[in-house]
Protein backbone atom coordinates (compact mmCIF):
# COMPACT_ATOMS: atom_id res chain seq x y z
CA UNK A 1 0.00 0.00 0.00
CA UNK A 2 1.23 3.44 -0.85
CA UNK A 3 -0.04 6.60 1.54
CA UNK A 4 -1.13 9.93 -0.14
CA UNK A 5 0.87 12.46 0.97
CA UNK A 6 -0.72 15.50 -0.16
CA UNK A 7 -3.50 16.18 -2.67
CA UNK A 8 -3.59 19.37 -4.48
CA UNK A 9 -6.36 20.21 -6.60
CA UNK A 10 -5.19 22.51 -9.33
CA UNK A 11 -8.68 23.05 -11.03
CA UNK A 12 -12.01 21.28 -11.05
CA UNK A 13 -11.00 18.15 -13.40
CA UNK A 14 -7.24 18.13 -12.46
CA UNK A 15 -5.64 16.95 -9.32
CA UNK A 16 -1.80 16.52 -8.55
CA UNK A 17 -1.12 14.34 -5.60
CA UNK A 18 1.89 13.01 -4.20
CA UNK A 19 2.18 9.42 -3.24
CA UNK A 20 4.74 7.64 -0.56
CA UNK A 21 6.30 5.14 -2.75
CA UNK A 22 10.43 4.06 -2.07
CA UNK A 23 10.74 1.69 -4.62
CA UNK A 24 9.34 3.21 -7.30
CA UNK A 25 10.69 6.98 -6.35
CA UNK A 26 14.45 4.86 -6.30
CA UNK A 27 14.31 3.77 -9.50
CA UNK A 28 12.12 6.45 -11.54
CA UNK A 29 13.46 8.16 -14.63
CA UNK A 30 11.84 11.20 -16.86
CA UNK A 31 9.05 9.62 -19.62
CA UNK A 32 8.28 6.58 -17.12
CA UNK A 33 5.15 5.71 -15.64
CA UNK A 34 2.63 3.42 -12.84
CA UNK A 35 0.02 1.44 -12.53
CA UNK A 36 -2.73 1.55 -9.90
CA UNK A 37 -5.74 0.93 -8.45
CA UNK A 38 -7.88 3.07 -6.40
CA UNK A 39 -9.67 0.22 -4.32
CA UNK A 40 -8.84 -3.67 -4.27
CA UNK A 41 -11.38 -4.16 -7.01
CA UNK A 42 -10.95 -1.10 -9.04
CA UNK A 43 -9.62 -1.18 -12.61
CA UNK A 44 -6.71 -0.87 -13.05
CA UNK A 45 -5.00 2.51 -14.94
CA UNK A 46 -1.51 3.98 -16.05
CA UNK A 47 -0.37 7.47 -14.98
CA UNK A 48 2.75 9.19 -15.71
CA UNK A 49 5.03 9.92 -13.39
CA UNK A 50 5.55 14.23 -13.15
CA UNK A 51 7.92 13.93 -10.68
CA UNK A 52 9.55 12.12 -7.82
CA UNK A 53 12.18 12.65 -4.96
CA UNK A 54 14.50 9.54 -3.97
CA UNK A 55 15.43 11.56 -0.80
CA UNK A 56 11.58 11.66 1.27
CA UNK A 57 10.61 8.59 -1.30
CA UNK A 58 8.02 9.65 -2.42
CA UNK A 59 6.35 10.23 -6.69
CA UNK A 60 4.36 12.80 -8.19
CA UNK A 61 0.90 12.10 -10.34
CA UNK A 62 -1.09 14.39 -12.13
CA UNK A 63 -4.40 13.21 -13.41
CA UNK A 64 -7.87 14.68 -15.05
CA UNK A 65 -10.82 13.07 -13.96
CA UNK A 66 -12.64 11.30 -16.95
CA UNK A 67 -14.31 8.50 -15.69
CA UNK A 68 -14.79 5.95 -13.04
CA UNK A 69 -11.55 4.83 -12.14
CA UNK A 70 -10.00 8.57 -12.13
CA UNK A 71 -13.28 9.85 -9.67
CA UNK A 72 -12.49 6.59 -7.78
CA UNK A 73 -8.56 8.24 -7.42
CA UNK A 74 -10.26 11.61 -6.75
CA UNK A 75 -12.50 10.70 -3.61
CA UNK A 76 -8.56 9.42 -1.93
CA UNK A 77 -7.53 12.10 0.60
CA UNK A 78 -4.63 12.68 2.11
CA UNK A 79 -3.73 9.60 4.36
CA UNK A 80 -5.17 7.38 2.50
CA UNK A 81 -3.44 3.89 1.07
CA UNK A 82 -3.98 3.43 -2.46
CA UNK A 83 -3.86 -0.40 -2.70
CA UNK A 84 -1.89 -0.94 -5.83
CA UNK A 85 0.84 1.57 -7.29
CA UNK A 86 3.45 -0.44 -9.46
CA UNK A 87 6.13 1.11 -11.59
CA UNK A 88 8.30 2.38 -12.23
CA UNK A 89 7.31 0.58 -16.28
CA UNK A 90 8.03 1.92 -20.02
CA UNK A 91 11.35 3.03 -21.24
CA UNK A 92 12.53 6.53 -20.10
CA UNK A 93 13.50 9.40 -22.14
CA UNK A 94 17.45 9.55 -22.72
CA UNK A 95 18.13 13.16 -21.60
CA UNK A 96 22.59 12.28 -21.46
CA UNK A 97 24.08 14.93 -23.09
CA UNK A 98 21.12 17.35 -23.59
CA UNK A 99 21.44 20.74 -21.62
CA UNK A 100 17.65 21.53 -21.46
CA UNK A 101 14.57 19.32 -21.57
CA UNK A 102 11.43 20.49 -21.63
Amino acid sequence: MSKIIRKIRLNPTVTEMTVEAPYVAKKARAGQFIILRASEDGERIPLTISDYDRISCTVDITYQIVGASTMALDALNEGDDIPDFVGPLGKATETDGLKKVA
